[in-house]
Formats: structure tokens, sequence, C-alpha cells
């Protein structure tokens, strides 16, 4: 599953996100432990689904990366002649340069895929979702939209490893080959923890 497709998929399941989001919110108790950790975790979800559209290939990674280096390590070398440090001193100056970069990338990659992958899914329509709004005061089951969530993510998972590829061992080369598929299956991990505060906040509800 590539380009259009992926984020069409992508914005669906933001879209069961949110309205699930919105249920769980509107029920109130939004200050109740489980509750607040469950808007958490679907607000995390949220963010890495689109972190995961704005994934670019790894040839273009590795292309900006070395002109990012490539530039800084000029732009260093530069200052350093102006300032009329020798050759051991352009060394150090670039030394120091480059090791900021690499502690600033996982950051700096973050923030790059999130412009990036809200760019590329501002271009797709946001499908309706209807039945979202509570029917009831309070919160008495998992909102369906979150289970439907997590349906089609897992659906778009196996659709983006391949057929032939959907068990447990080969999904795991998958994620690791693929970034895209290593920020989706985040994506579930958060949305599972999610519904599994919301089974524990009703849990209680019921023993109470």
């Amino acid at each position: 599953m590539l380009g259009t497709a992926l984020h069409t998929e992508l914005t669906a399941v933001r879209a069961l996100v949110s309205h699930g989001l919105t249920e769980v919110s509107d029920a109130g108790d939004i200050g109740q432990f489980w509750i607040r950790s469950a808007c958490t975790r679907l607000s995390a979800a949220d963010a890495v689904l689109v972190e995961a559209a704005g994934v670019v290939a790894g040839p273009v990674q590795a292309v900006v990366a070395a002109a990012v280096a490539a530039g800084a390590v000029l732009l260093s070398a530069t200052a350093a002649r102006a300032a009329g440090l020798g050759t051991a001193g352009v060394l150090i100056i670039a030394a120091l340069i480059l090791v900021a970069l690499a502690a600033a990338a996982p950051t700096a990659g973050r923030w790059a895929r999130t412009a990036v992958g809200r760019r590329r899914l501002a271009r797709v329509p946001v499908p309706a979702v209807p039945g979202h709004t509570p029917r009831w005061p309070g919160l008495i089951v998992v909102p369906e939209t979150l289970l439907h969530a997590r349906v089609r993510l897992v659906s778009t998972i196996l659709r983006r490893a391949g057929s032939g590829r959907w068990g447990a061992a080969e999904l795991r080369v998958v994620a690791d080959a693929d970034p895209v598929v290593r920020h989706l299956a985040e994506a579930d991990l958060l949305l599972c923890q999610a519904v599994d505060c919301l089974e524990r906040y009703l849990d209680d509800l019921a023993k109470g």
C-alpha cells in the first residue's frame, strides 16, 4: 500500500480515533486516571499516524542527511577560517557540529515527518463517522469507533506488509525494514493500551 491509498486509510483511522476520543471526553469523568490515560494514548496514537504519513523514502532521507551534514561542515570550516583557526580548529568545530546534528536528528526527523504528514493528509477528504455522539450519560461501553479504528489499522498494516508476510516473525522483519509499518505498529499498541484503559475503567465502575 503506497501513496494516496495509505494516506486515505490513515485519514479514516484518524477520524475514527478522533470520534472515539470525543465520545470518551464527552462522557465525563475526564479527570479519572484510566480515562485520562486513555485520552493521552489516543492523542499519542493520532500523532504517530500523522508521523507515519510523513515518512519519506530511504534514498531521499540519505540525500537530505548528507546534504545537511555537508552544509554544516562547510559552514563550520568557513567560520573557523574566518576566525583564524588552523586545520585542527576546523576539524574540531566540524566534529562538534556533526555530534550536535546527530543528537538533534531524532527530534528534527520527528518534526519533519509530522510537518510532511500533516501536509499530505490535508489533501485527503476526511470521511464521515456516523453514530459517534454518545446516546447515554457517562461511559458504559468502549466506543465502537475505537474498535473499528483498530480493525482498520491492523488491516492497513497487513496490506502494507504484503500477503504471505502476516506471521509474527515476518511482520517483525517488515517493521525493521519499513519505518511506516513501525509507526503503524506503535499506533496500534497505543490504541490497544487506550482500549485496555477504558475496559479497566468500566470494570472498576462495575465493581463499584
